[in-house]
């Protein structure tokens, strides 16, 4: 009888991980862990560790834990053994006990891809047989079978990770990474706010939903303005925030811009033109409207420029990992 072997693809992000399988499980999960505060709440809970939505939900007796934050792992003990339960419950989410091997390929953030790879693997061993970890724009071109000069822009929650593919894995050198990104968009917009309107409370939770459901550069202006409603010293109040959601948006344009310049001018000049015409916007980020056309205008500088933004940016890199 032959040996079945079950293939997952992994994509550790900083705020949403995404497990596919070779058998058709699809599963996210926030890239969150929760512990009971106290013996009370872990009787209540009757759990060690709680994971994404359900740790949110529960949040109040518990302790979390973002493992990848910042775009890497802390070195600590209780960091490892904290991604270590997180990734042992991504790929028990595949049901890998019904197959006689398992191999997984884990895409990660491109800092932690290169300087974390023995934390994550210590953390698939007792889960997998084999596992291969990756950069996550690496996956996300792999996905798209774009690694033929290609340069994509991965936009996260807590880091935009960018990333030369020229049909290899990618070395430290190819790759540059920066803290603008998702959640500082996300504190972007309560200080805008918060600028314009003396007193708003607002919390983090608010300002990452209005990002994604209003988000916009100056490329791509809404129709109409936006409302939120929002406490100004407890009194409920209605306002328009659409040009705090336009500045916070585009106060990571111009690093991630600086980025890729870097990125381009350090590569094979011979190469430079199909650098600059396959470019690939990722991840949560590529969301905001317009964000393409804008980082378009602010490198046609450089030359004649194309940027893709993928259609489908949250399942991307587990699938670029589950087709490798």
């Amino acid at each position: 009888m032959a040996e079945e072997v079950l293939y997952i693809g992994i994509d550790l992000g900083t705020f949403r991980s995404v497990m596919v399988s070779s058998d058709s499980h699809e599963e996210e999960e926030l890239t969150v862990i929760g512990t009971p505060k106290d013996p009370i709440a872990r009787n209540f809970l009757k759990r060690d560790v709680l994971f994404g939505n359900e740790a949110l939900k529960n949040r109040l007796a518990l302790n979390l834990f973002r493992p990848l934050e910042l775009g890497v792992i802390k070195d600590t003990p209780e960091d490892r053994e904290f991604i270590a339960h997180f990734i042992t419950h991504l790929i028990g989410l595949s049901d890998p006990e019904d197959y006689d091997r398992v191999v997984a390929v884990i895409g990660a953030p491109a800092e932690a891809s290169h300087v974390d790879k023995t934390s994550i693997f210590d953390a698939a061993a007792g889960s997998v047989n084999a596992a291969m970890i990756i950069s996550e724009p690496f996956a996300v071109a792999y996905a798209l079978d774009m690694i033929e000069h290609t340069l994509v822009i991965d936009i996260g929650a807590g880091t935009t990770d960018l990333c030369r593919v020229y049909g290899t894995i990618p070395g430290p050198g190819d790759q540059m990474h920066t803290g603008y990104a998702g959640d500082y968009v996300d504190n972007q917009i309560i200080v805008e706010v918060q600028k314009k309107y003396n007193g708003a409370q607002i919390t983090k939770d608010m300002a990452r939903r209005w990002k994604e459901q209003y988000s916009f550069v100056s490329t791509s202006t809404p129709d109409e303005p936006i409302m939120v409603d929002f406490s100004i010293e407890g009194k409920a109040m209605s306002l328009d925030i659409t040009d705090c959601v336009q500045a916070a948006c585009e106060s990571i344009v111009d690093p991630i811009v600086d980025n890729v310049k870097q990125l381009i001018a350090g590569s094979n000049p011979e190469f430079h033109d199909e650098f600059r015409r396959n470019m690939v916007l990722a991840g949560g980020g590529s969301g905001i409207r317009g964000l393409g056309a804008l980082i378009e205008r602010r490198l046609s500088d450089m030359g004649e420029v194309n940027v893709h933004v993928v259609d489908d940016p949250v399942r991307l890199g587990a699938m670029g990992g589950l087709r490798l």
